[in-house]
């Protein structure tokens, strides 16, 4: 536009038409922008904050009735072809696994505990009817081929939606439920990894709560227009028909999910992909837990022995060609024994998890990636809808292109997000910040600024699937040494901020005395394996060693730091002998004369800790400092390699 300005320019006379015909597309363009937002805002509006619950009659169990001694049926092929049915199609009670024939035919001998008898949905086809049905000596299944191609395709895993008779729980399902429906392209599936109500573990809620939580999330989830595949957790086990099965059952806690969703062992398959859910909570009558001075009966964290041989099956009779990803509310190889033997043998490249509230991916040889929590924490608006590693509530989409898995974590009612630098970062010399914007309208970009006030343009680099990804480059030594609001907003008004550290040792202020840093090293926690250093870990203040850590020793530290390296804003970072070397850190206070000072992320991480359980929990955890695995990152643990101390706030 500014070389057709000069052109014109040089041209002489047409700098007025240009002027007025750059006016005139300016405005239409902000008109059709309004428009299109006007529109969107009409049916956000139109929508209500809870939405109505739709509840649908599903197959039930059969309480009281004798299992058939076998179950024989067919899985019925439309349209009508040469075959009477669909051959090789996986036919289950949960507890052992058969293939039909080549006329869609089948034979299973149920277990005495079954509860349904249901089929695996084949890639390339879906299922006509219910995928589960009651127990009866005869049972039929309908399939068609789909009819849209299932080598590219999205889904979504959303976790932890604890989906009680709060209404912010409810307003929060029912907000997820209508952004998934106005995504285009449309996912075709949703998996919930768990957690799915907010009952209590030790089954203390009555049963009527119970009734009236699934009520409420199956009600608002019958609203998506795509299908949706849910994990039990320990979280959505309830009290009702105790008497029926009680502690010590392999079904005790589960009835209500099976009248509601059927099966909690199960599998389905979309193109490459074998997708196994697991539920390994069972209440055993073998975990006792002192609450409030009672003890309580909590699920025993492990797939019994009957499941674990309905998962080799399952997985051994999945369509060739095909690999597996899991879903279950935590990771398998420590829950389900023998599940690393499994996954060498039936390819299985990814777990999706839940229950820890964070967003994290561990390389394990089995991965697993937790999708943060859809529920943050409305139980307790202090947390301002945030997880305990400071992302927004919110749920993973994934895009499937053959056999490749990508995906980006997207806030609830969020477009945009800054998505490079965490909250606290130091910044030193030339920086550059990303953010995207999901599904932008016509026209419509980002820009950032620096002092909210001056607003710059940020350059487009990308377009990955359902947004765009922006970039801004920042030159940070024209900025003083201290804490900096940085902020991002799309030109259709939404606006995301993030607080980091200038850090480049300049336009220091002299401090008369010392100061003193103090951490412990190792310290064991019920979250996370304790780890010490292997070798001697140099501690650097401002880049300066200011004192040593012991290898193999968990313990407190305190550091004396000269007043002489003190700074407006200064760095903690650890210099590691062995470069794959790591440990837990307690979060580290700095004190100053009568002021103390924490880390701009672990101050935050600590008031959203107080929000989610209460005042004890400001100190549980730390942080994982190096590149040793374990520990893992845990709602209580977050991986972070440098801390900044803000001594005085940049003006």
């Amino acid at each position: 536009m500014r070389l057709v300005a000069v052109l014109c320019f040089l041209m002489s006379g047409l700098v007025v038409a240009l002027a007025v015909e750059t006016t005139r597309g300016a405005e239409e363009q902000a008109s059709r922008r309004q428009g299109s937002r006007a529109k969107q805002t009409a049916n956000a509006e139109a929508q209500p904050e809870i939405l109505e619950l739709r509840l649908k009659e599903s197959p039930k169990p059969n309480y009281g009735k004798p299992v058939p001694s076998q179950i024989s049926g067919r899985v019925v092929l439309l349209p009508p072809g040469n075959s009477p049915g669909a051959e090789g199609v996986s036919v289950t009670d949960g507890f052992s696994v058969v293939k039909t024939d080549a006329s869609g035919a089948y034979a299973l001998k149920p277990d005495p505990r079954a509860v349904f008898v249901y089929i695996t949905r084949p890639s390339g086809y879906d299922v006509q009817g219910d995928w589960y049905k009651s127990l009866s000596d005869e049972v039929d299944f309908t399939i068609k081929p789909a009819t849209r191609d299932e080598d590219e395709y999205i889904f979504v895993h959303v976790t932890d939606t604890h989906v009680s008779q709060n209404r912010r729980s409810l307003v929060g399902l029912s907000r997820f439920v209508n952004e998934i429906n106005a995504l285009t392209p449309l996912p075709r599936f949703v998996v919930n990894s768990g957690d799915l109500l907010n009952l209590h573990k030790a089954l203390v809620s009555s049963p009527d709560a119970g009734r009236a939580d699934f009520r409420n999330y199956v009600g608002i989830m019958n609203h998506l227009t795509i299908s949706h595949y849910n994990v039990a957790g320990d979280h959505t086990d309830s009290s009702y028909r105790l008497d029926e099965f009680p502690r010590g059952h392999l079904h005790c806690g589960k009835p209500l999910y099976w009248e509601h969703l059927g099966p909690h062992f199960f599998s389905f398959e979309y193109g490459k992909i074998h997708f196994a859910s697991v539920d390994f909570g069972y209440h055993l009558g073998q975990r006792q837990i002192l609450v409030n001075g009672e003890s309580l009966e909590y699920p025993t964290l492990e797939v019994q022995s009957v499941h674990v041989e309905w998962l080799k099956q399952d997985m051994a009779r999945r369509t060739p060609e095909t690999f597996v990803v899991t879903t279950a509310e935590h990771d398998l190889t420590k829950f389900c024994p023998g599940f690393l033997e499994m996954a060498r043998q039936h390819d299985v490249r990814l777990q999706l998890v839940g229950d820890t509230h964070v967003v994290s991916h561990k390389a394990r040889p089995v991965p697993y990636r937790s999708g943060g929590a859809l529920a943050g924490c409305w139980w307790n608006p202090k947390a301002n809808q945030l997880c305990p590693d400071l992302s927004p509530q919110g749920y993973l989409i994934y895009r499937v292109k053959g056999e490749r898995l990508d995906y980006f974590y997207k806030g609830l009612g969020r477009r945009v997000e800054i998505v490079s630098h965490r909250m606290g970062a130091a910044w030193q010399g030339r920086v550059e910040v990303q953010a995207h914007l999901v599904q932008p309208e016509p026209d419509e970009a980002l820009e950032y600024t620096l002092n909210g006030k001056d607003w710059h343009a940020m350059r487009e680099i990308g377009r990955p699937f359902y947004r765009v990804l922006y970039s801004a480059e920042i030159d940070s030594t024209n900025l003083p040494d201290g804490l900096l609001k940085f902020a991002v907003r799309s030109t259709g008004g939404e606006v995301r901020s993030r607080e980091f550290v200038i850090t480049n040792g300049a336009d220091s202020l002299r401090f008369k005395a010392d100061a003193t840093l103090a951490f412990s090293v190792g310290a064991a926690t019920s979250w996370t394996t304790s780890r010490a250093p292997a070798d001697k870990v140099d501690v650097l203040f401002n880049g300066k060693v200011v004192g040593l850590l012991e290898p193999e020793v968990s313990r407190d530290y305190l550091f004396n730091i000269p007043a002489s390296i003190l700074q407006n804003a200064n760095t903690l970072s650890f210099r590691f002998v062995q470069s794959g070397d790591g440990l837990n850190l307690s979060g580290p206070l700095l004190s100053l004369g009568e002021n103390s000072f924490r880390d701009l992320r672990d101050a935050a991480i600590r008031q959203v800790k107080i929000a989610h359980w209460g005042n004890d929990a400001s100190d549980w955890g730390g942080f994982v400092v190096g590149n040793a695995e374990p520990p893992d990152e845990t709602p209580f643990h977050r991986k972070q390699n440098v801390f900044c101390f803000v001594l005085r706030p940049a003006e």
